[in-house]
């Protein structure tokens, strides 16, 4: 029996405090219903543009889970992935961005959202030493981006951020060919100087490719292809050497020179 009410007296508790936290939240609808919402938007605004992103965290976050289908909820829904992008808090900032461009396709903020989250992907790119995973997933989003905005304002940004990832692409392999360089192994230094000719002409890493790929054949008596890259270097890719290399280019053809005319090659 005294089990009996215990158990009642409990279920009666519960039902009583589901009914307050329903009041509760139908109160807070009305009191955000009853001021102005452009108003709360533009002090989330406001803490934005003071750098308070906390505070502009809150508010966003108060419009979006309280007013979700209202004239704002996609604004908050940005402007709150900007506060974490501004603290650098990448990763989180792409789950927001990524939330605005799921739920609210047909949101004016869409490509804006996708133009940011592809910029944190690029800052999440690490120095080329390191994996390359984010590197590769930068310019798979940047090359969708481009795909499905063709005509977005952030079309040359776009073009410039895919240039800085091939490169630093390319300078890891750059690397890995000097490495080999330095331990003699010229056939396999080649192999790497050949990846970036082949797949990142279109960089300023190419010139030092070329130069890097006929100082091997130099080292391997391989003269008339040294001849023809060096020639190449000369008529398009000196222009991106640095003075380092531009001495080396130089001290090469001197050493092709002399072996001209004592070999037939």
């Amino acid at each position: 029996m005294i089990k009996r009410v215990t158990r009642n007296l409990s279920t009666l508790i519960l039902v009583l405090l589901m009914s307050f936290a329903l009041q509760f939240c139908a109160s807070q609808k009305e009191d955000l219903k009853g001021t102005d919402i452009a108003e709360t938007f533009q002090s989330g605004m406001d803490y934005l543009e003071k750098e308070n992103y906390i505070k502009a965290e809150e508010v966003f976050t108060f419009i979006i889970y309280n007013d979700p289908a209202g004239a704002y909820a996609d604004d908050a829904q940005f402007y709150l992935a900007e506060t974490y992008y501004a603290r650098d808090e990448f990763l989180v900032a792409i789950s927001e961005y990524d939330r605005l461009i799921r739920r609210m396709k047909n949101s004016s903020f869409v490509e804006n959202a996708f133009w940011r989250k592809t910029e944190a992907y690029c800052e999440l790119s690490p120095d080329f030493r390191l994996e390359r995973d984010m590197t590769d997933k930068a310019l798979k989003y940047l090359y969708d981006f481009l795909e499905i905005y063709p005509e977005s304002t952030h079309r040359s940004d776009a073009e410039v951020l895919i240039l800085e990832m091939r490169e630093k692409l390319a300078r890891k392999l750059l690397e890995s060919a000097k490495l080999y360089d330095t331990l003699r192994e010229y056939e396999s230094a080649v192999f790497y100087y050949d990846s970036v000719i082949e797949e990142y002409s279109d960089t300023r890493l190419y010139a030092s490719a070329r130069l890097g790929k006929a100082g091997d054949m130099v080292a391997l008596e391989r003269w008339s292809e040294a001849r023809e890259l060096m020639n190449s270097i000369a008529v398009s890719g000196r222009a991106d050497l640095s003075p380092k290399e531009a001495l080396t280019l130089r001290t090469l053809g001197e050493k092709v020179l002399e072996a001209s005319p004592t070999t037939g090659n």
